[in-house]
């Protein structure tokens, strides 16, 4: 398995999972059917610091909690048919997600405004005003106060691989990808919406989306071995509960490619080295930053002044406001992964470890979504194991961790200027703003099942 190599051997033909990676992988395997449950026990906490008593938008209780926690099972699926000495189709299916819940904790709006400052029950003030709070604005979400964000990403691949002359092996992978998602406890942002009615806890929410993989495996020797492979963006239909939240409205699944090389000159050991590119930006939701400044101006500011006014939020869609297509995103940066892992067989057994980092997803200045989504692993380490009980059957064994990482930085909405040169609000990060940090480590357990069939065999 793949994961017990921290993601490394695109440039690997090991099992049916493979194809996962590199759909060309199958060309070069048996008939073979792989079942795998990977099991995932994150543990993060988020902690906000003083806001201070200047004039500010919006900041976080003074408070530490923990955000990220439980079990997150994944279940596996990939099967091989060979066709004949050169090709061979396939199936797989493999689940990533995201879960946040946060029970704790308060939001302030508009701290120190006289009048129109409210203090709300929830990490954002999805509930309604704390005791000896008032809400005049209603600013409050007035809803859930648990913030909750739940993603399960499910992707059906149907593979088809053909080894060529001189050791090169080509496959395609259409790609059916399916979402739900469920986001509760962000109500209090509807007045800062496009769409103030589909912002949060509307319940589960299903979409759908089609892409494809391509990849490439060339074996010229028994010691040596490369492959590339490339997933397109997977562009998903809108997530029609959630369109006033998420920008664009559809949370897209970014596009990848991995390349790698596999060493194997002693016998009973293989080396591999691989990197793997992420393309976030391919995806709204999930790059767009939180540009302080342009939400201020741009959408925070006009929705206050027409609650003034009107008592009643400004309906004029704007690009900068939650839901549009400026509008704040979990701020994740283009990635660059850098895999090594290292197998050993020894009889019926395969011992396998592996190491991969980057840089973190966030960066210092967009701390204030990763209190939200504290995807902020950058370092992983795994151990895999596989066993041959028989010529039919395989046991695999993975464990894997995200090394704990810290993410601190400042809230920019927390403390504001006044400016008289453009005339408005300033909403820069400054010394004075609310500091804030978000910590996660994550544990990651895989058992896998593999089935040899006498259907054919790998040219």
């Amino acid at each position: 398995m793949q994961n017990g190599l921290a993601g490394a051997g695109t440039a690997a033909a090991t099992d049916a999972f493979s194809d996962v990676r590199n759909p060309a992988a199958g060309a070069r395997l048996d008939t073979q059917l792989v079942l795998g449950l990977d099991i995932g026990l994150p543990d993060g906490r988020i902690q906000a610091g003083d806001a201070g008593t200047g004039v500010g938008i919006f900041a976080f209780s003074s408070h530490s909690q923990r955000s990220v926690s439980g079990v997150l099972p994944a279940p596996q699926f990939a099967y091989n048919w060979r066709l004949g000495p050169r090709a061979a189709w396939g199936l797989s299916l493999n689940v990533a997600g995201l879960a946040t819940e946060a029970n704790e904790g308060s939001a302030t709006f508009a701290g120190s405004v006289p009048v129109i400052s409210a203090r709300c029950e929830g990490l954002l003030g999805g509930g309604g005003p704390l005791p000896g709070s008032t809400d005049r604005l209603g600013l409050c979400g007035g809803s859930r106060s648990t913030l909750r964000l739940q993603l399960a990403q499910f992707f059906f691949a149907a593979h088809y691989a053909y080894t060529l002359d001189r050791g090169l092996s080509l496959g395609v992978a259409p790609v059916l990808a399916i979402q739900a998602l469920r986001i509760d406890g962000f109500n209090a942002l509807s007045n800062f919406s496009n769409d103030p009615a589909f912002t949060s806890d509307r319940g589960d929410d299903l979409s759908w989306g089609f892409g494809g993989r391509f990849g490439l495996l060339w074996q010229p020797t028994d010691t040596f071995s490369a492959g590339a492979a490339y997933q397109t963006p997977v562009r998903m239909s809108d997530s029609d509960r959630y369109t006033g939240l998420l920008p664009g409205a559809a949370l897209d699944i970014p596009s990848s490619l991995h390349g790698g090389i596999a060493l194997g000159p002693v016998a009973g050991q293989r080396l591999f080295l691989d990197m793997e590119y992420i393309r976030y930006e391919d995806s709204r939701p999930l790059s767009n930053p939180v540009d302080a400044q342009r939400l201020t101006a741009q959408c925070l500011l006009p929705r206050l002044a027409g609650l003034v006014i009107r008592r009643a939020p400004d309906t004029d869609p704007s690009p900068a406001c939650f839901g549009g297509a400026q509008g704040p995103g979990l701020g994740w940066r283009n990635l660059t992964v850098y895999k090594i892992g290292y197998e050993y067989t020894h009889g019926p057994l395969r011992a396998r470890l592996g190491y991969a980092q980057s840089r973190r997803p966030m960066a210092a200045d967009q701390a204030l979504p990763s209190m939200v989504a504290p995807a902020i692993s950058r370092r992983h380490l795994a151990a895999g194991l596989s066993w041959t009980a028989s010529n039919r059957w395989e046991v695999d064994l993975m464990l894997q961790r995200a090394l704990p990482e810290t993410l601190e930085g400042r809230n920019p909405l927390s403390q504001v200027q006044l400016q008289l040169q453009p005339p408005g609000i300033a909403a820069g990060t400054e010394d004075s703003d609310q500091t804030l940090r978000t910590e996660l480590d994550v544990w990651q357990f895989g058992l896998g099942l593999r089935r040899h069939f006498a259907h054919g065999s790998a040219r």
